[in-house]
């Protein structure tokens, strides 16, 4: 009968050299082999091997937290929430751990849970373990559409500290995920300025407010949203720009603010990114700017996606330009890209003009 042998791994081959060589692992070690462990039965093996040489008492703090974390990383949520409730004592690396690996796993309501009853535990919550666990259940709050909660942590943050940070951008996203709550955002916005905190107000943060300006039809708040922002000094990446051109190419008395947009994309070098190219070419055909809408296409560096294909196309259609839009069509096929059935429909209504 053949010899079942257990299956390899790097820790548990680390680990039985070192058993055989009559070395103890110390904390070190173990924490060293738990960050490359591949998956949870590898994270197991190593768990035990550790529990194994404890005759008695918890694991070290650190070696626990980094076991909890491992599991958590591979997915194995049970048991990051056994280490979590054998632990005699925890610190915030653990709170914040386990709050996360709930989020992570869409478990938002779990999350929320387990983050009140760290704020019943304790009271530090001014360190960056804490800090973390924050954002994290203001993720779970934003995504489970518990504005309540997310509105009694923003609470909680005023008056532990200041509001900044990663904390303040999602916040910000967590109020703009509801509609009719631009003000709030707009509040948060205008606290995390007040706050001098050492970091700008994040361009996530900016951005995700611009983003539901647009989402909801107020233009002239969304832009002036974005002056706020470059007054500021904010920086400005191709995220935040593309955002701000698709408010401008709604709105009809701004055409002035897209092309200063546009040069200012040019001189951060980002006029040749997908996402801004194609706001452009969008932006541009709105105003009816034809010539301009083309450079920006032929602009983008690299190989055009198919979102700026469709962008041209479509604004050639919607122009009655039948026959330019036919050519960007049969172009954007002979380039390896399929139209879409929205595309392709605006363009045969444009061609029955």
């Amino acid at each position: 009968m053949a010899k079942h042998h257990p299956s390899s791994s790097g820790a548990g081959d680390v680990l039985r050299l070192l058993d055989a060589l009559g070395v103890p692992p110390d904390e070190d070690v173990y924490i060293s082999l738990l960050r490359e462990c591949a998956d949870a039965a590898e994270v197991a093996l190593v768990h035990a091997h550790i529990t194994a040489r404890r005759s008695h008492g918890g694991l070290p703090l650190p070696v626990a937290n980094r076991v909890l974390l491992s599991y958590a990383a591979c997915g194995d949520i049970g048991a990051a929430r056994r280490v979590f409730d054998e632990m005699p004592a925890r610190n915030g690396m653990a709170w914040a751990a386990m709050v996360s690996a709930y989020s992570d796993v869409c478990s938002h309501h779990e999350a929320m849970r387990l983050f009140a009853h760290m704020c019943r535990k304790t009271l530090l919550l001014h360190s960056d373990c804490y800090s973390h666990a924050i954002v994290t259940v203001l993720r779970s709050c934003t995504r489970a559409g518990e504005l309540r909660l997310g509105e009694q942590v923003h609470a909680l943050v005023i008056k532990k500290g200041r509001l900044c940070g990663d904390i303040g951008s999602s916040l910000v996203q967590l109020y703009c995920e509801n509609r009719g709550l631009h003000r709030s955002a707009r509040r948060v916005l205008k606290r995390m300025m007040q706050d001098h905190c050492l970091e700008p107000v994040p361009e996530a943060a900016w951005t995700s407010l611009i983003t539901a300006c647009h989402r909801d039809g107020l233009l002239n708040e969304g832009i002036g949203v974005f002056r706020d922002m470059a007054s500021s000094g904010a920086p400005r990446s191709s995220f935040s720009l593309s955002s701000i051109l698709a408010v401008f190419a709604e709105s009809e008395s701004q055409g002035c603010c897209g092309r200063q947009v546009h040069a200012d994309a040019i001189k951060r070098g980002v006029d040749t990114n997908q996402f801004v190219g194609s706001g452009l070419v969008h932006m541009y055909a709105k105003q009816g700017r034809m010539a301009d809408a083309t450079r920006a296409f032929e602009a983008i560096g690299g190989k055009p996606d198919a979102a700026c294909w469709s962008a041209l196309a479509m604004a050639y259609a919607r122009g009655g330009r039948y026959r330019e839009a036919t050519r960007v069509m049969y172009q954007m096929k002979a380039a390896g890209m399929h139209p879409s059935t929205e595309m392709a429909d605006a363009v045969r209504l444009a061609c029955f003009r």
